[in-house]
């Protein structure tokens, strides 16, 4: 119910005040687990995500934000999930599995925190270890603009045009667990290059 009616009332928002453009949505299944992987350049990001999809998603975020009993309820309902450290452990893997069990998809942004200016960051290979464990695609998400609308340091969001891509699904299930550093630092690589080429 919280989750549904945010949603609605984020469409409302968005529809008024950004010029959204939404390309490969053909690309996201319909159905079944998978890792939407995004850069990341303002906190409109997971909002957007989550208008342009119907379906009902999770994400990773930071526990600090986590900072009132407020917030950790309305987080957790819209399918929030603190992360105390950069750190794959027990407990988030747990998570995690609750969620792909369920055939729920998840937001990840590699990076690990926002880049305003729109450069892309170091790419963190908790995404694509779990990716691996799971036997879930990822999919490479693009997304353009909406530091314009909700930059750092901005209070209220203002019009913007926007633009979020959904690229083709990666499976990296060839890899069955084993991996070496540089087949880790290959995939991570390929999963940047989807998501900056366009």
């Amino acid at each position: 119910m919280v989750y549904r009616l945010s949603i609605l009332i984020l469409k409302i928002i968005f529809f008024f005040l950004l010029d959204i453009n939404v390309k490969g949505k053909e690309n996201v299944p319909s159905e079944g687990a998978a890792i939407l992987a995004s850069n990341h350049i303002s906190l409109m990001d997971a909002p957007l995500i989550a208008v342009t999809i119907n379906r009902r998603l999770s994400a990773y975020a930071k526990k600090s934000v986590f900072n009132s009993r407020l917030k950790l309820w309305y987080l957790k309902s819209m399918g929030g999930i603190p992360v105390q450290t950069e750190k794959i452990n027990r407990e988030l893997i747990t998570k995690t599995k609750q969620i792909f069990d369920s055939g729920k998809m998840l937001i990840v942004f590699p990076e690990g925190k926002i880049y305003h200016n729109g450069e892309p960051g170091e790419f963190k290979d908790g995404f694509l270890r779990i990716a691996v464990q799971f036997k879930v695609p990822i999919i490479p998400v693009t997304i353009k603009g909406t530091e314009k609308s909700l930059g750092k340091g901005q209070k209220f969001p203002r019009p913007a045009k926007v633009e979020i891509i959904y690229g083709e699904p990666l499976k990296f299930n060839n890899v069955d667990g084993r991996f070496t550093k540089e087949e880790i630092q290959q995939a991570i690589d390929e999963v940047k290059k989807r998501i900056q080429k366009t």
